[in-house]
């Protein structure tokens, strides 16, 4: 079993326009204010202030029999899973957390300014998410040099039949408590804005 790939800082631009979406705004046809504009994006920078962008990830090798899919000493059955991997021999791990300061900010104002934890919180998701699509970009271009390359989709669990007890092995082989990831009794990823996900290897 290798050791993960560690991310302590991930720089990423802003996704302005995925923000926005998430907070229900619609090109050409949604209507925003200039004024209203001004305080929203205020509000995004700051956000920028609290967010402390980590990842990790790791690549496997897969056996798969069946439905079942063993990853190193941790078998899982997954109809959903079995089928990303379908061909692939390889699995990547992933997983990745806007950190602790942006979700105690989120909180401290939940009730005194819901318009701005709303914001912070549509920044932070939306952030997390960019994250995903950093770590994927960063090992196709490592993967491209020896043919190969991820699946366009990737899942987390939770998802269908890839049930969210298998968090707890995810969270073991990517060892997430190096970057400040802790998981509940119930399998959830604390900080919120964590999450972790699965995409399979395949070859060009």
């Amino acid at each position: 079993m290798q050791e993960p790939e560690i991310f302590n800082q991930i720089n990423l631009d802003l996704p302005l326009e995925s923000i926005y979406k998430r907070l229900g705004y619609r090109e050409g046809k949604t209507a925003i204010s200039g004024q209203r504009q001004k305080e929203t994006e205020k509000i995004i920078n700051e956000a920028l202030g609290f967010i402390e962008l980590k990842g990790c990830a790791l690549i496997e090798p897969v056996e798969k029999t069946g439905e079942a899919v063993r990853i190193g000493n941790f078998p899982i059955t997954s109809k959903l899973l079995f089928s990303l991997l379908r061909n692939s021999d390889e699995i990547l791990l992933c997983a990745a957390t806007a950190g602790e300061k942006i979700i105690k900010e989120i909180s401290g104002c939940s009730k005194s300014d819901l318009t701005r934890a709303i914001i912070l919180d549509a920044v932070a998701s939306e952030m997390a998410d960019a994250c995903f699509e950093w770590i994927t970009s960063y090992y196709n271009r490592k993967l491209v040099r020896t043919g190969r390359r991820l699946t366009d989709r990737r899942i987390s669990c939770g998802f269908s039949d890839f049930a969210i007890e298998n968090q707890k092995k995810i969270y073991d082989l990517l060892k997430l408590n190096k970057i400040g990831i802790d998981i509940t009794e119930q399998f959830i990823l604390v900080p919120e804005k964590s999450a972790t996900a699965v995409l399979g290897v395949i070859k060009l």
